[in-house]
């Protein structure tokens, strides 16, 4: 599988949750991403470089509940995008889910590859019936993906500030919601 091609205008997406055998072109996405856009993730590339197919394979196996999942998107064979949606297990907080590791290679951006990532993981949590809402967060300076989340719903409730420090300058982050139990 290749990581990224030039890109090819008008292919079809597809976008299915990953398995672990998709674990390495995950992982060479990820570290793209972490690369390209260390202020759009929590992790480091230093810290996630050095992490084994062992490591990984957890990462993108889903959880048998739904409560965990990597939806990918492809281009062919081609990993071009991918988002998280996690849910915590604990009672009283089960009613929301968090997303996370947004990215869409540069390459294929503005191609509505996000946008169809975002319908994926909405569309996934009201498939779990009691998910009330979805929460992200992004970095506040980052106005495309910021626009995009608006775009399919999501509110900004607040902002954090310096939540994010890379190399020497800290970072705000935007938080927003998206009510799942109010249709948009």
């Amino acid at each position: 599988m290749k990581l990224h091609p030039d890109p090819i205008p008008d292919m079809h997406t597809d976008i299915r949750p990953l398995f672990s055998h998709d674990a390495m072109t995950y992982q060479a996405l990820r570290l793209r991403g972490l690369q390209e856009s260390p202020t759009a993730f929590s992790a480091s590339f230093a810290e996630e470089r050095d992490r084994t197919l062992a490591d990984i394979t957890p990462r993108v196996t889903p959880a048998a509940d739904g409560s965990k999942c990597v939806f990918g998107a492809f281009r062919t064979d081609t990993l071009v995008g991918m988002v998280t949606i996690l849910r915590p297990q604990a009672a009283k907080v089960r009613h929301c889910a968090q997303l996370a590791g947004m990215y869409v290679d540069p390459g294929f951006r503005r191609r509505g590859i996000g946008r169809a990532l975002l319908g994926a993981v909405i569309d996934h949590a009201r498939a779990m019936g009691d998910v009330r809402q979805l929460r992200l967060g992004v970095n506040a300076d980052n106005t495309g993906a910021r626009q995009l989340y608006e775009a399919v719903g999501f509110s900004c409730f607040g902002i954090e500030p310096d939540a994010l420090h890379v190399d020497g300058r800290f970072y705000g982050e935007a938080h927003y919601v998206l009510r799942l139990d109010r249709r948009t």
